[in-house]
């Protein structure tokens, strides 16, 4: 979990519509060096932190090991090419369409892909059971936190009869309650808590 600073951040995201802008902004928000204390993902840089750093076996000294130096040796560019990898391509976001991947790589960085990716499901399954007149026939798709064929063409049949916001907006939600509860689980994490909900809620849209 990548911390996300507290603040007006409404506006700027809204303005946004590209992911480059979105990761662009993430790595701006979470700034240089950090060695926050309730961070459990250990001293951080441009939203790099040591822990995730050591998952995909980051090196950028050479010297065979990943530790606090090579966090110190991230740049924002590094970051956010990591994270166009890691959170945006990798778990096939970029597959969806266009009007979702904000939302969705947002939530990815700070939290994993899972999440996010779960919450979409979830969100184009409800729509499909309360407005079946629109879609006749379809049968639920799979809630396992992977992008594949059916969730692709699932969210494109979706989006080809209701507003994106609606899609949007219902990710937002789960994204507040997935803060909340971890939140409630780990109260180290609590100082974190109104940076999440600002950012989260942030993405709402209108519904038109």
């Amino acid at each position: 979990m990548r911390r996300s600073a507290p603040g007006a951040v409404g506006s700027r995201v809204m303005a946004m519509t590209t992911v480059d802008q979105i990761l662009t902004d993430i790595v701006r928000r979470e700034g240089g060096l950090v060695d926050h204390p309730a961070d459990p993902g250990g001293i951080t840089n441009h939203g790099i932190s040591l822990c995730y750093a050591k998952g995909i076996g980051l090196d950028l000294d050479g010297d065979g090991d990943t530790d606090a130096d090579d966090i110190r040796r991230v740049t924002p560019a590094e970051a956010v090419e990591r994270f166009r990898e890691d959170f945006y391509l990798s778990p096939r976001i970029h597959t969806l369409p266009a009007a979702l991947q904000p939302v969705l790589v947002d939530w990815a960085v700070n939290s994993g892909s899972a999440p996010p990716i779960l919450a979409l499901q979830r969100a184009l399954n409800q729509v499909v059971a309360t407005a079946a007149d629109l879609f006749p026939g379809l049968e639920a798709i799979t809630e396992d936190g992977r992008i594949g064929p059916r969730t692709r063409a699932r969210a494109q049949a979706v989006l080809d009869q209701v507003p994106a916001a609606v899609i949007v907006n219902e990710i937002c939600d789960a994204r507040v309650r997935f803060y909340r509860a971890l939140a409630g689980a780990r109260p180290s994490q609590r100082v974190f808590l109104r940076g999440w909900l600002a950012r989260a809620n942030a993405f709402r849209e209108v519904v038109r």
